[in-house]
């Protein structure tokens, strides 16, 4: 079937958006494909519509169960029901129906968590169909250096391998040069040529307020809604559970502004009621953790307000991608204060493990080795005391690593490899590399913040893009005529060298700084005249 012909018939659109053909194209040629496009450009569209254009059964892979009821529900609206989601949500009744549907070989589309995948049942059902195409959504998630890493993500390249190399298509919003490269190394697929369909949104407006204290931060928020600088709907973001409800509390007591709130605690319920009154506009913002947004499929948020630090450009970008999707003007404004980078940096101190909290676990197993079925991710939990998140990094490094395996559903034992090699060193260089590189990218998060330049020549050239205007006129920093030409003599992706830190590549110039990102130790800001283009020989 003709592209666009199928386009017009299964999904009612005239026209693709950009980036969306070429992706298409690609994959139903038979080419894996990245694809890096802005949020809200129609990324599920281009694995929706070539699923249905090829033969046999997509698998999707997607970080979130209520991204899939989402991608399941306008589906069925539009008659396709050829769709299967496999997560955690089903009974074991619902699972063995979604089982016997997928073994039937008729389903077009089975949306799957990263963990389901994990299962070896279920991937040797998968491997008895014809699986044309394999797509990783919100690929980030399996890059070290991705700001929303995942474990279970690294799993994926061995399940490709299973599946016999079916077409991959990745696709994200947020990938910086670094981050490509290595989601095309952890899915086999290096030598890719990812399609990048540019990150700049002409119609958001970025600024930025700085504040001494919370209290300056509230009355920041009042002058906002007060002078009327924010209209219509939209979301105001928050680091901590707390600050979300005492926002929320400010804006409905102090301000009579109608807020509600949303964070990972909310019972499903309130979840939805929330989400509904933001869709039918009966209330002005949600006062929201990081828990609301993906899949919010609502055109016209007209601002998006920051009230702490994020902990990357990458997250911030993402959220604040969220406003004006229907192209119309929008505010993204970014509140903070220096001490915001404390709380940032408490996540980080929680999500990487140390030698000896892995040698726990990795010990745990060796104690158990000999109970049969393995260990259960409660019990391991219970007994390293070690926060669940943690644990998960834990698991899947050794099981990358080959030490440990899966015996049954979320259970785990020691390979026959780790038995036999006992002394074999638990490596985790690369887990301290990347703490330092994530330290790094709150430290650019900072920068953004403070800098006297173009923010969106920020944003842009953090993702690799060059942005040749020397006035974007939609920064507070431009409409404010603040702004100053580079003078370093460098530009983005210029190879350079450090005699400390080795070779690194140009991330972004401002007057005579030149921010580079070194393998070793992530994102660096330093005088141009402390780099050069050559490895000086000691």
């Amino acid at each position: 079937m003709n592209m666009l012909a199928a386009l017009r018939e299964k999904f009612g659109f005239q026209s693709f958006q950009p980036g969306q053909e070429e992706v298409v194209r690609r994959v139903v040629d038979g080419q894996d494909t990245l694809a890096i496009l802005a949020t809200g450009a129609g990324k599920s569209l281009t694995y929706q519509l070539s699923a249905l254009l090829l033969e046999g059964t997509t698998v999707v892979v997607s970080p979130l169960i209520a991204l899939m009821k989402d991608q399941l529900d306008m589906l069925k609206d539009l008659g396709i029901t050829e769709v299967v989601a496999f997560n955690s949500t089903l009974s074991d009744d619902q699972e063995l129906a979604a089982r016997a549907r997928i073994a039937s070989g008729t389903v077009k589309i089975v949306f799957v968590t990263p963990e389901k995948l994990e299962d070896e049942g279920f991937v040797a059902l998968l491997m008895r169909l014809k699986v044309p195409l394999f797509v990783v959504d919100e690929a980030h998630c399996i890059s070290h250096w991705g700001h929303d890493f995942r474990p279970a993500y690294l799993a994926l390249g061995a399940v490709i391998e299973k599946l016999g190399h079916p077409t991959v298509l990745a696709l994200t919003a947020t990938a910086t040069p670094a981050v490509r490269e290595d989601i095309l190394a952890q899915l086999g697929i290096p030598h890719t040529k990812p399609i990048v369909k540019g990150f700049d949104r002409p119609n958001l407006v970025y600024g930025v307020r700085r504040a001494e204290n919370e209290s300056d931060k509230l009355k920041i928020l009042r002058s906002l809604f007060a002078g009327e600088k924010l209209e219509g709907t939209g979301i105001i973001y928050t680091a901590t559970i707390k600050n979300a409800l005492e926002v929320q509390r400010y804006l409905h007591d102090s301000l009579n502004v109608p807020a509600a709130v949303y964070h990972s605690k909310l019972q499903k319920q309130d979840r939805i009621s929330v989400h509904e009154l933001f869709m039918d506009e009966a209330i002005r913002a949600v006062v929201a953790t990081n828990a609301f947004g993906l899949g919010i499929d609502k055109p016209n948020i007209r601002f998006v307000v920051h009230f702490d630090l994020p902990g990357s450009v990458e997250a911030y970008t993402q959220e604040a991608g969220r406003a004006g999707r229907d192209g119309l003007p929008s505010q993204c404004l970014l509140i903070y204060r220096m001490s915001d980078t404390r709380v940032q940096n408490y996540f980080l101190t929680g999500k990487y493990p140390d030698v000896e909290e892995v040698q726990k676990v990795f010990g745990t197993l060796e104690y158990f080795a000999s109970q049969e079925g393995g260990v259960s991710l409660t019990d391991l939990r219970k007994i390293s005391q070690l926060p669940l998140t943690k644990l998960k990094v834990i698991l899947a490094l050794l099981k990358k690593s080959g030490f440990i395996q899966m015996t049954s559903r979320s259970k785990y034992g020691l390979t026959d490899a780790a038995l036999k090699n006992r002394d074999l060193v638990l490596n985790l260089a690369n887990y301290e590399t990347k703490k330092s590189y994530d330290q790094s990218k709150l430290a650019m998060m900072l920068q953004y913040a403070e800098t006297t330049g173009c923010r969106r020549r920020f944003i842009l050239n953090y993702f690799g893009e060059d942005f040749e205007a020397q006035n974007c006129g939609a920064c507070d920093n431009c409409l404010r005529g603040s702004t100053e030409t580079s003078e370093s003599g460098y530009h983005i992706a210029d190879i350079v060298f450090h005699p400390k830190f080795g070779q690194g590549t140009v991330e972004r110039t401002e007057k005579d700084l030149v921010t580079v990102l070194f393998p070793s130790v992530g994102y660096k800001t330093l005088l141009a005249s402390a780099i050069s283009r050559e490895a000086k020989i000691a």
